[in-house]
């Protein structure tokens, strides 16, 4: 059934759907509970899933060789993805910087401890399968020598 994707599409389909339920069950817990940190962690979510698809499309686009217009290809389209998923990290970072100053200057208490609690847990040992996940993929690992093999004799 999954025949025509290979291991490392299947692999980020499969992210960006945990990602997608991730962020949506920390934001619920997020408001249930009154957590900012959930809430800043469901968006870290988002991020990370709108830098993967960048990611993707990124690679793919900066593999086309020629184009009708640009004879150049894309080479430099995931390098334009990369900067715009920078702009979108900087807004949020900024966006919860305010909302802690916020709530420094008028403490809140979090409600349902143990959910928000669970919720960061979840959270973090998906964060920890995602890095695991992508351990070999092409956007963070080191190109491999091609003569690994004859290095063993």
């Amino acid at each position: 059934a999954m025949g025509r994707y290979s291991g490392r599409s299947f692999r980020l389909i499969l992210m960006c759907v945990v990602s997608i339920l991730l962020f949506v069950m920390e934001l619920v817990i997020a408001y249930v509970g009154n957590s900012l940190s959930l809430a800043s962690d469901a968006f870290a979510v988002l991020s990370h899933f709108v830098s993967m698809i960048i990611g993707f499309f990124g690679v793919r686009a900066s593999n086309i060789k020629q184009h009708k217009k640009s004879t150049y290809g894309f080479l430099r389209a995931d390098v334009v993805g990369a900067f715009g998923n920078t702009i979108f990290a900087v807004a949020l970072m900024f966006s919860i910087l305010v909302e802690a100053i916020k709530r420094y200057i008028n403490p809140q208490k979090t409600e349902e401890p143990i959910l928000v609690l669970s919720a960061g847990i979840i959270g973090l040992f998906f964060n920890v399968l995602n890095y695991v996940i992508f351990l070999d993929c092409c956007y963070c690992a080191a190109p491999k020598p091609q003569g690994d093999m004859e290095a063993g004799k």
